[in-house]
């Protein structure tokens, strides 16, 4: 018994400096120092943080997640009209806005994708973080399902 409550704590103390505690140290975050330049800095163009959700959402996204057969690795959006790529699917639609809620502006996107199969995708729910900097779609899944997936992107 004290051979295996050794081997666990072992274990555990091993796993908890491997994956450093997920912290950042307390660290503050960097920033650019006002007036300073970050133009070539190898970073993606930001859309402007105002306007409507889909104007925020306009431009080029690349998912941040492992590409796999259902996945959709690039979304541009333009006008509020949706292209989307990935390894097997081929998807168009449009943002359709939504009013809002809980204080929230609301858009959301029901894709149409070449062979009929989304990706088991539904009706997707669109959010974009206020600087523009990354989108994420929540989907509903099929219909009378448990939900569906969640793609989550970075501006190309």
């Amino acid at each position: 018994m004290r051979k295996a409550a050794w081997m666990a704590a072992a274990s555990f103390a091993v796993i908890v400096s491997v994956t450093g505690c997920g912290g950042d140290g307390g660290a503050p975050e960097k920033r650019p120092e006002a007036g300073a330049s970050t133009a070539g800095a190898g970073k993606p163009a930001q859309a402007p943080a105002k306007g409507t959700l889909v104007q925020r959402a306009t431009g080029s996204w690349k998912s941040i997640g492992t590409p796999g057969d259902d996945t959709l690795d690039t979304l541009t959006v333009a006008d509020g009209k949706v292209t989307s790529r990935g390894a097997k699917l081929s998807c168009t639609g449009t943002l359709v806005p939504g009013g809002e809620k809980d204080g929230k502006e609301t858009a959301s996107l029901t894709l149409t994708c070449e062979g009929g199969k989304d990706g088991g995708r539904g009706l997707g729910h669109l959010t974009v973080k206020p600087d523009g900097s990354a989108l994420v779609l929540d989907w509903d899944g099929p219909e009378g399902g448990w939900g569906g997936p969640v793609d989550s992107y970075r501006r190309a």
